[in-house]
């Protein structure tokens, strides 16, 4: 729980959000809207989706290889819509009204306001875009989860802490997400085989993930240090499996998907059995860059002093 001191406030933390008005998506960018005719470009990259290389995804033929990247796309504005309002915006709103265990400034309360509305609008544009691109390709999505990788490993920590740290360990959650989240976007900004439509969405995006990457680092240093050390010593050793489970694959809607294009189920099972073949801790950081962010982003919000933290994540390669 907090230490005695509990308010979480830095002399040094002002809003950052005084012109958001001129920078966020939401009162800045129009409505991106596929044109008229075929779709051109990938509507997703196929570096994001390893399906698409095997061999016997290959040989099913380049319509059923097109409809995979479209179902990928569908699944990632389907994640982007519950991680924003389900997840980052449930989080935010508990900081904006001050019901967390800590006691934030009115600066970090009136930031986190404005995330909200983003959030909000970007859930907004990812359902809109998946509407447009069913109506335009006429592939219908297959069921999509209402949890998300960031929701079911935030659970799975809750569920072995006491339910006083509950919040607490959400908001680490949130933390961390944001911070993949963003350097996921910036990554697929620089891939230009996508649909040019595409790119414009994530690119929006992009521009209120950087300010909020930002927040959510504030925030997660703040928090680590006003809280007490039993409490960093219980939750701090969960974040090695918390980082597994939140990278981990959810071959269940990739089985539903090639189902649905009418691939062999034993064709299936070999396809996902060998493109998610367990992976040798050692094999995670290079496998995943993005993982260097995140222990960047844990280093430098003071996370990794912690010694029972540190000697979790030896524990799984991530620390030397």
């Amino acid at each position: 729980m907090p230490q005695t001191d509990s308010r979480v406030h830095l002399k040094d933390y002002k809003t950052k959000e005084l012109q958001w008005d001129k920078f966020a998506t939401a009162r800045s960018i129009p409505r991106r809207m596929l044109p008229e005719g075929p779709l051109t470009g990938q509507m997703c990259p196929t570096a994001r989706q390893p399906l698409y290389h095997h061999p016997l995804m290959q040989a099913v033929g380049q319509q059923a290889q097109d409809h995979l990247l479209i179902h990928t796309t569908y699944k990632y504005m389907s994640d982007i819509s519950h991680v924003e309002m389900d997840t980052v915006n449930q989080i935010s709103l508990k900081i904006v009204n001050n019901t967390l265990p800590f006691s934030f400034s009115e600066d970090i309360q009136h930031d986190a306001l404005a995330i909200i509305v983003d959030e909000s609008y970007h859930a907004y544009v990812a359902r809109d875009f998946m509407r447009q691109v069913i109506e335009r390709s006429g592939v219908k999505p297959v069921t999509m989860p209402v949890k998300t990788v960031l929701s079911e490993a935030i659970a799975h920590g809750k569920s072995v802490l006491p339910e006083n740290l509950h919040e607490v360990f959400e908001l680490v959650g949130v933390c961390v997400g944001e911070n993949t989240l963003t350097k996921e976007l910036l990554h697929l900004t620089g891939d230009r085989s996508m649909n040019p439509v595409v790119h414009q969405v994530i690119e929006d995006h992009v521009r209120d993930e950087s300010r909020h990457a930002v927040f959510f680092t504030h925030i997660l240093k703040l928090m680590w240090s006003a809280l007490d050390e039993p409490s960093r010593s219980a939750i701090g050793p969960l974040l090695p499996e918390f980082i597994l489970n939140y990278f981990k694959p959810d071959p269940q809607y990739e089985r539903d998907v090639l189902r649905s294009l009418q691939v062999p189920e034993h064709h299936i099972d070999r396809i996902l059995g060998e493109t998610f073949a367990p992976m040798p801790l050692e094999e995670l950081w290079p496998r995943i860059p993005i993982i260097g962010h995140v222990m960047g982003v844990l280093k430098q919000s003071g996370v990794l002093e912690n010694g029972k933290t540190a000697d979790a994540f030896r524990r799984i390669k991530l620390l030397n």
